[in-house]
């Protein structure tokens, strides 16, 4: 005997968005992928290394703060910045203040590979963008802002609801 299925709706406006994004994603990580490569880092090297081009005044940042500031999560930082820094990209020193605290600054070949690479991921992006105008792409970023917003939003409201549900099962001490 088959077994019945559960009715699918053919077409959902919510879930169509969310895989034209997955493929968009997909094929604009794909082509940004290939300037990466050729210049021998990884995305998320590049996330870091311009995060450092970016934000370090000339002390460096403590890993928190670059964790904080990446596209993408990444599950051990320290793994990565030991691979930059043995690529010689970064160096590290410990904070003098507290000792604790490891900072990460960009090296000169760091600096220069980020200075190389952004004229083609430049370029790149805007290849990748051609079916949009102006407002089209301000338009979309508006919109994505606020899908991440409202993700947030849902996020929390799930990680609440959790806490609750695990508050009131807490299991009651049993009488002697």
């Amino acid at each position: 005997m088959e077994r019945a299925k559960t009715a699918l709706v053919d077409s959902d406006p919510t879930v169509d968005a969310y895989l034209e994004l997955v493929r968009a994603h997909e094929e604009m990580a794909t082509a940004l992928a290939r300037v990466f490569q050729g210049h021998g880092v990884t995305q998320q090297q590049y996330n870091v290394l311009r995060i450092l081009y970016v934000r370090d005044k000339g002390d460096g940042l403590p890993c928190s703060a670059i964790s904080a500031r990446l596209v993408n999560r990444v599950p051990d930082m320290t793994r990565l910045l030991d691979r930059l820094e043995k690529a010689g990209l970064v160096t590290r020193h410990r904070c003098t203040s507290d000792r604790r605290v490891v900072r990460t600054r960009l090296s000169e070949e760091g600096t220069a590979l980020v200075e190389r690479i952004h004229g083609p991921l430049h370029a790149a992006h805007a290849r990748l963008a051609t079916e949009l105008d102006p407002g089209e792409l301000d338009e979309l970023t508006r919109l994505l802002r606020k899908l991440r917003n409202g993700v947030a939003r849902a996020e929390d409201e799930d990680a609440s609801a959790a806490q609750r549900a695990a508050a009131e099962a807490t299991p009651v001490e049993a009488s002697a």
